[in-house]
């Protein structure tokens, strides 16, 4: 799931009291329609209106905005509207914490791509379980499908967010024909050599109808494929919100000043920081199901 996390990440440990809702609804992207709490992890769920789960966002630290490609601008906006006196540049300060500066997990899903040719597999097998029928019909179950998973680990961590857990939606793209291209969720952490993974299944459970002559054993053969490539890809991480000058003496009537960074850097690539992951993917499916018996003139289809 994606989560926003409560104070312990939003605020990256920075803060010991819970955020009050209408903090954490600033903090979330503007297309979100709902918002979940979840009363056994303390996490915050955030929903786009498709029902699709929303990307999630933490804390933007003071330290950590002056890493942002186009940090240059912010800073001469500052000069150009209040000089050059004696200041402290903060993110999130107590007393405007309604006005908060954020690194979200980019809204679109993260594209996984595939290095190099996947090598597979295909080999004839045959389900596990046997039934022995009585003059007539039998059936047997069967899983259809194909399944995913992955293995990760980051290679490269964003600037913004280190340490710190989100999560985002993947797309996994199809694996040597077995598959097809699908997405789903993962949390992970934004620091070098961590690991997570990424799974993924659309098996579902077939019948297949056998006609069995009497103490006929009936089994059913299929087609069992699997791949593996390695794949790798990067999660966007975009800051967004406010940078705060707060000025030792009064500068045009007030101590304290907020950057709109969203307005100064309106080229989202001027924001961005990316976390990069490498790892080997492994495809899985089952298909063409024929069901035999150990008589002839019996067989059937699912």
């Amino acid at each position: 799931m994606i989560l926003l996390m409560t104070s312990a990440l939003l605020l990256a440990s920075q803060l010991v009291s819970a955020m009050p809702f209408y903090q954490v609804a600033r903090s979330v992207p503007s297309d979100v329609a709902h918002i979940a709490y979840d009363n056994a992890s303390g996490k915050y769920i955030a929903y786009n209106r498709d029902g699709s789960i929303a990307s999630s966002c933490t804390r933007l630290a003071s330290q950590e905005v002056s890493a942002l490609p186009g940090w240059a601008q912010i800073e001469q906006y500052a000069k150009s509207q209040w000089g050059t006196g004696n200041h402290q540049t903060v993110t999130n300060p107590a007393a405007f914490l309604d006005q908060p500066a954020t690194a979200c997990v980019g809204g679109s899903t993260v594209a996984v791509e595939v290095d190099g040719s996947p090598t597979c597999i295909s080999d004839s097998a045959e389900t596990e379980g046997k039934l022995t029928g009585t003059s007539g019909s039998v059936q047997l179950g069967f899983q259809q499908g194909f399944n995913n998973s992955a293995s990760w680990t980051v290679t490269k961590s964003s600037s913004f967010g280190v340490s710190v857990s989100v999560s985002a939606e993947f797309g996994i793209p199809d694996i040597g024909g077995v598959s097809t291209s699908v997405s789903t969720s993962t949390e992970f952490n934004n620091s070098v050599s961590q690991g997570f993974s990424t799974s993924v299944s659309n098996m579902a459970t077939q019948q297949l109808t056998l006609n069995a002559p009497d103490g006929s054993t009936c089994s059913a053969s299929f087609n069992l494929t699997t791949c593996n490539t390695q794949g790798s890809g990067k999660v966007r991480y975009l800051a967004s919100g406010w940078v705060w000058y707060m000025y030792n003496k009064k500068t045009q009537g007030h101590f304290d000043w907020a950057v709109n960074m969203d307005a100064i850097l309106p080229n989202e690539d001027d924001r961005s920081s990316y976390m990069e992951f490498t790892g080997s993917m492994k495809g899985i499916s089952s298909s063409n199901f024929v069901g035999n018996c150990d008589q002839p003139g019996c067989g059937g289809s699912g």
